[in-house]
């Protein structure tokens, strides 16, 4: 008995361990759309959400379909607008890099506006 629940609880682990993996990145919004592959990085994007979480390095923002994507900073540069904003605002979020909801964030948050 101790073994079958032991197993169903592996196998639970297991299951709950491998769907995080399948998620995918955010779509971006480019302001310019003839971007090849190397400009994607110095693109500016938007993602519109609810802010979640604030701290002093980093915010999350979830999106209506209810995808958190993580934003990180450098504490002595915090981005432009974030102080306006509380947790639960509506905010739209400019940035250049990636952002993907289960890869650490990879670019430079421009600026936080409050919708």
């Amino acid at each position: 008995m101790k073994k079958t629940l032991l197993l169903l609880a592996c196998t639970a682990l297991l299951a709950a361990s491998l769907t995080a993996c399948g998620s995918k990145p955010a779509e971006n919004t480019d302001t310019d759309t003839g971007s090849s592959a190397s400009d994607s990085a110095s693109a500016e994007s938007t993602l519109s959400g609810t802010l979640d979480e604030k701290k002093d390095f980093m915010f999350v923002v979830t999106d209506e379909k209810g995808a958190a994507y993580e934003f990180t900073f450098d504490a002595s540069a915090k981005p432009e607008g974030l102080d306006d904003a509380a947790e639960g605002d509506s905010v739209t979020v400019t940035y250049k890099g990636t952002v993907s909801e289960a890869d650490p964030f990879d670019g430079t948050v421009i600026s936080v506006e409050k919708d």
